[in-house]
Order: C-alpha cells, then structure tokens, then sequence
C-alpha cells in the first residue's frame, strides 16, 4: 500500500470517528430535552404492573444489562422482598430530573400511608427508542413532618 493510500485510509477513519462523535453529542442533546412526564410514565407504568402481581409486564420497564442480572423469577423475587413497603405508598411524586450521557436520574418521593416519605432514586438508560428503569436506590424514610417542596404537577 503507498503512502498516500495510506493517509487516505487514515483520514477517512479519522472523518469516520469525528462524523460518529458528532451523531452522539446530538443524540445526547436530544435525550436531554426529553420531557420528564417521559420518564414519570415508566417509573409510574412499572408501579401499577407491580400492583396488578404483573412481574413481566414490570419486567418489560427493566434495562437490559438489569435482565443480564435478574431473571424474571429473580426480578419478581426482588420486588417481594426488597420493596414490599413502596407498594403500599398512597401517592408518588416526582422531583428533579439529571441527564447525564444517556442516563437520567429521577428523584420519586413515596408517600406512606402513615404520613412518612420514601425518597428514591430512579436510574433510566436510553435503550433502543425508550427509557428503561437501570436501578433503583432506595434512600432512608423521612418522618412524616418533613415536607416536599417544589411545584406540583
């Protein structure tokens, strides 16, 4: 090969590589200005499948590097025993949203029944067109005179 085939070959990776770069930062631009409604609705859909026992219809709002984890038997076990107590929430609400890449971090507060706040927060991954929940990370319950604050909507 000739030197100048050589250059030619590696210019046209590097155009290749820059073109790729380009198309990501504007998917991420994208994924950014997604309204967060987008994203209640997945945490919300997932928690009504949970409610109605429907572990797979549940499962279905899972990343698939979570489904390389857990299996649905595994996934249905899981939420038994490690959440049994957000399903008893009487309303959730949702507070702020980051983007980061295509991740997106969403604060969800669960209101128990005895007046107490479940602070949780969701980890959404952009998987093929759609948001899918990554993880979850349940943080210590506030008592019950503690208040949210912010915009309802």
């Amino acid at each position: 090969m000739t030197r100048a085939a050589k250059l030619c070959l590696l210019g046209a990776v590097f155009a290749l590589c820059g073109a790729a770069a380009l198309f990501q930062s504007a998917l991420e631009r994208r994924w950014r200005t997604t309204p967060p409604a987008e994203l209640y609705h997945v945490v919300s859909q997932q928690l009504a499948s949970f409610r109605a026992d429907d572990y797979p219809g549940a499962y279905r709002n899972v990343s698939m590097g979570f489904q390389e984890k857990f299996d649905l038997e595994a996934f249905a076990d899981l939420a038994r025993t490690d959440y049994p107590a957000l399903l008893r929430a009487t309303r959730v609400e949702f507070g702020q949203t980051r983007f980061h890449g295509r991740n997106a971090f969403l604060s969800a507060y669960f209101v128990m029944p005895e007046g107490d706040i479940v602070p949780c927060v969701y980890n959404l991954v952009r998987e093929e067109d759609a948001w899918k929940i990554d993880s979850v990370r349940v943080l210590p319950r506030w008592p019950s005179n503690r208040r949210l604050g912010g915009v309802r909507a």
